[in-house]
């Protein structure tokens, strides 16, 4: 008789093995798809936010008020960009926005000429 229990309680115990082996498994592929839809996603709404930009960099002369919203975004950050530039010592490239030493002539990042604007 005491072997009958030793037995149900090997049967029960390598049946909440599988059950928790299963589970794993399942949450496992859960989290993969989860990780691909996320991936997928940030991918997406990098190409919509390039797509934008290259619209804008077309379109910013065009009258409208998303259009003026974004001129005057982009000039408040320029400004902003300057200033902390400025504190720092330092300037921006105008043609990547890489911040280069304030005496630097070449940007490191792109190679543009930084022609002295005093």
């Amino acid at each position: 008789m005491d072997s009958s229990i030793f037995d149900k309680i090997q049967d029960t115990v390598i049946m909440a093995g599988h059950e928790f082996g299963q589970t794993a498994k399942e949450l496992t592929g859960k989290a993969k798809l989860q990780y691909e839809i996320k991936t997928r996603e940030n991918y997406l709404d990098d190409l919509y936010k390039e797509l934008g930009k290259k619209y804008y960099a077309e379109h910013k002369d065009d009258e409208g008020e998303s259009f003026t919203e974004i001129g005057k975004l982009l000039d408040e950050l320029a400004k902003l960009r300057q200033e902390l530039a400025d504190r720092r010592g330092a300037k921006y490239c105008p043609r990547c926005g890489a911040q280069v030493a304030k005496d630097a002539d070449y940007c490191g990042k792109c190679g543009e000429f930084l022609h002295d604007e005093d």
